[in-house]
């Protein structure tokens, strides 16, 4: 059922409506998140199809073309967040209703009243997907397979239910493996990768014969690659921009690299090391090098990181809407910095990505200036940014250096707006996880193209 919704001290003919859900505007007060259900009642009636609703407290106006009628119970989903315009969708309406909607709904489905059930549902509303038993049962399955029904296991399973991998357990074991090590203080995947191939020099020159000189062929060709693609801020624009673009490209999967019933994930990147990795493997063997076992198993789990995020970049459905990118930055000949980049798509548009109207976020984690977070929004070459940093004086240094940054934005044909900045605690991933307890979420922008 659609509403829309506006705050009565508002006009409320400005409101616009969607095709799958009601808009909200977000006026003097209204802050709503994504996927929280809001329940309220029905005061009155302001001629055909507009009624006023009681929601926290506060009264607004709601267009529709459902019958309300005053003393109405009603609940309320937040779908979706546009900058001031929130998506919402009417859960329920009853003149007794009661507040207990997960019950309403395994009541509704079937099921029984569990713990479980009650906090799968709760996932799949501030998830967006669709209450379906069948859905329901697939979930719970693979976490049975996966040994973990916490929210962890939660999490990673319904991203995987997203991207349309499941009831593949193989590829949600990968995707685990990515999305915890993403989670980690030291970042996974890219980073981590560049971390650990200047390790395995020692361990190639241990080696013996053929296959030393199949190994040490390898090795160069592979950390020659790697090193194309950490970000060195030292050698300026043009070749930094370079690199970005060879490291984004090395975190996306190949053409027919994440298909359906592939063992593993495969792009270039992921492939040299794999073939590295077993050529060690085998050259060890023969040396009886029992003491390189540690090494190598980082290697295959680096491996499975990275053929998990290929899965994580895969598919162009309605439900998944996530582009995530690692970034290492060198630093005094060491990989001590890194970022994430995400860009998010909004219902998997199919349209050519429009260089005018995109949205993303960067996280960035330094050493002297601690974690920092910017959310880029443009949209008809008018961009704005919002971030929020650790501590006070970053962001006024921030401040101080924004005029260099607009003149270059502006030389591209771009208006750079001002810089807003907050004082807070910084999240330490852009993978969509739950906000861990104490952080703020990023508001991640939409972006309705294909990226």
């Amino acid at each position: 059922m659609n509403l829309i919704l506006t705050d009565l001290r508002t006009e409320a003919g400005k409101a616009i409506a969607t095709s799958a859900a009601g808009a909200v505007k977000d006026s003097r007060g209204l802050a709503w998140e994504v996927g929280q259900v809001l329940q309220g009642r029905v005061i009155g009636r302001r001629g055909t199809g507009r009624f006023v609703l009681e929601l926290e407290g506060r009264e607004v106006l709601a267009r529709t073309s459902f019958s309300l009628s005053p003393g109405d119970l009603v609940s309320l989903q937040v779908q979706e967040r546009r900058g001031s315009l929130y998506m919402v969708k009417l859960l329920s309406r009853d003149g007794s209703t009661t507040n207990d909607i997960p019950g309403e709904i395994l009541a509704r489905l079937g099921l029984k009243d569990t713990p479980l059930h009650r906090s799968l549902v709760q996932k799949f509303i501030s998830h967006r997907l669709p209450l379906q038993q069948e859905l329901l049962g697939q979930v719970k399955q693979a976490l049975a397979l996966l040994g973990s029904e916490n929210e962890e296991g939660m999490e990673v399973v319904l991203q995987a239910l997203k991207l349309g991998v499941l009831p593949r357990i193989e590829a949600v074991k990968l995707l685990q493996e990515f999305m915890l090590g993403e989670k980690g203080p030291g970042q996974a995947g890219m980073t981590r990768l560049a971390r650990f191939i200047p390790l395995l020099a020692d361990l190639i020159d241990g080696l013996a014969g053929e296959r030393r000189e199949e190994a040490g062929l390898l090795y160069r060709e592979l950390r020659t690659l790697v090193a194309s693609l950490v970000l060195k801020p030292e050698e300026g624009q043009v070749k930094v921009a370079e690199q970005l673009r060879n490291l984004l490209s090395s975190q996306l999967p190949a053409r027919d690299g994440v298909a359906p019933f592939r063992p593993l994930p495969l792009n270039g990147l992921i492939e040299k090391l794999d073939y590295l990795l077993q050529a060690l493997q085998d050259g060890t063997r023969q040396t009886g090098r029992d003491a390189s076992g540690e090494l190598l198993e980082t290697g295959k789990m680096i491996v499975r990181q990275l053929a998990g995020q290929l899965i994580f970049q895969w598919g162009d459905n309605e439900f998944q809407s996530h582009l995530y990118f690692t970034l290492p930055l060198l630093k005094n000949n060491e990989v001590t910095t890194w970022g994430q980049l995400v860009i998010k798509k909004e219902r998997g548009g199919n349209s050519p990505t429009d260089r005018q109207n995109f949205n993303i976020s960067i996280l960035v984690d330094t050493e002297n200036l601690g974690r920092l977070l910017l959310e880029i929004s443009i949209w008809q070459r008018e961009v704005r940014v919002e971030g929020r940093v650790e501590k006070e004086w970053v962001g006024r240094l921030i401040n101080e250096s924004w005029p260099v940054l607009q003149d270059a934005f502006a030389r591209l044909g771009y208006h750079l707006h001002g810089y807003k900045w907050q004082p807070g605690i910084v999240p330490r991933w852009l993978v969509p996880w739950e906000a861990a307890a104490g952080e703020t979420g990023s508001q991640i922008g939409f972006l309705d193209k294909r990226v």
